[in-house]
C-alpha cells in the first residue's frame, strides 16, 4: 500500500528523473554540436592545407610553374657540351706550325659567362667550348670558340646579332669579304691597337656558331689572310659534320702557315 507521502515522493522522483533526463539530453546535444564544430574546423583546415599544397605544386612543380619554367630557360645541355668538345680541333688536326697548345680544348654544359660584343650572343645557349694554339715563337695564334644553342632558330638570331655588330661598329671593326665557307659567315678585323693583327670569322651551322680568331701582328695583308681562310674552311666542315650528327673529322693538318 502506497501512502500519500510515498506517492508524493514517487511523483517527485519521476519529475526529478524527467528533469535529469532533459538535462542529460541537452548536455548530449551540446556535446554533439561542439564535436560537429570541431570536425567542421578540422575539415576547413584540411581543405586549406590541400589547397595550399596544390597551389605549391602548381607554382613550383612540374605542371608548368615558375620553377619549372626557370629550369627550362636556364638549363644547360650535357649532349651540347659533348658536341662542342667534338667540334673543337685537337692539336693533331692543326697545321704543324700551330700545334703549341695555349688553351686546352674544353667545353661546359651552360651558357658562356662572357656575353658582350654582341651581348645577345648567349641567349638560349646551352653549351660552349674553346681551344687555342700558336706557333712556337708565339708570332701567330689561332683561337677557337663554339656556342651550342637550343635550336637552329636561336642560333640564327644570335648570328644576326653578330652580323649587325660587325656592320654597325665601324669605329672598331672593319668587315672583310670571305668565301662563305659553305655556310652563313662574317669575317672582320679589328681597328684597335690592342687587337692589331687580329682577324676573326664567325660561322653559323644549324644550332652551332663557331668563331675563329687568327693573330699575326707582322702580317700586312688588308684582306682575309690565306691561313685564316683555310682554317675557317676546315672549321666550317667540322661544324657541318656535328650538325649532321657525325663525328667531326675534318683536319687542317695540311694547311700551310707562313
Amino acid at each position: 500500500m502506497i501512502t500519500t507521502n510515498e506517492g508524493a515522493a514517487v511523483r517527485f522522483t519521476h519529475r526529478g528523473t524527467a528533469r535529469a533526463a532533459r538535462g542529460l539530453g541537452i548536455g548530449v546535444l551540446a556535446l554533439s554540436l561542439a564535436l560537429t564544430g570541431c570536425a567542421s574546423k578540422k575539415n576547413k583546415k584540411s581543405k586549406k592545407r590541400k589547397s595550399s599544397s596544390s597551389h605549391s605544386r602548381t607554382i613550383g612543380g612540374a605542371t608548368g610553374g615558375s620553377a619549372a619554367n626557370h629550369r627550362k630557360k636556364g638549363g644547360g645541355s650535357l649532349a651540347g657540351a659533348q658536341s662542342a668538345q667534338a667540334v673543337l680541333p685537337p692539336a693533331t688536326a692543326m697545321p704543324a706550325a700551330l700545334r703549341t697548345v695555349t688553351t686546352e680544348p674544353h667545353s661546359r654544359a651552360k651558357a658562356p659567362t662572357l656575353c658582350k660584343d654582341p651581348g645577345s650572343k648567349c641567349k638560349n645557349a646551352v653549351a660552349y667550348g674553346g681551344a687555342g694554339y700558336s706557333t712556337n715563337d708565339k708570332a701567330q695564334g689561332a683561337s677557337y670558340d663554339v656556342i651550342v644553342y637550343r635550336d637552329a632558330r636561336a642560333a640564327r638570331r644570335a648570328f644576326a646579332a653578330w652580323d649587325a655588330y660587325v656592320k654597325n661598329d665601324e669605329r672598331e671593326l672593319r668587315e672583310l669579304l670571305d668565301s662563305g665557307y659553305g655556310a652563313d659567315s662574317v669575317t672582320f678585323t679589328y681597328r684597335t691597337l690592342a687587337q692589331k693583327g687580329t682577324q676573326e670569322t664567325v660561322i653559323l651551322q644549324d644550332k652551332y656558331i663557331g668563331t675563329l680568331q687568327h693573330r699575326d701582328k707582322a702580317s700586312a695583308t688588308s684582306g682575309v689572310r690565306p691561313v685564316l681562310a683555310d682554317l675557317s674552311e676546315v672549321y666550317a666542315q667540322r661544324l657541318r659534320q656535328a650538325a649532321d650528327g657525325e663525328t667531326p673529322t675534318a683536319s687542317a693538318a695540311t694547311v700551310k702557315v707562313s
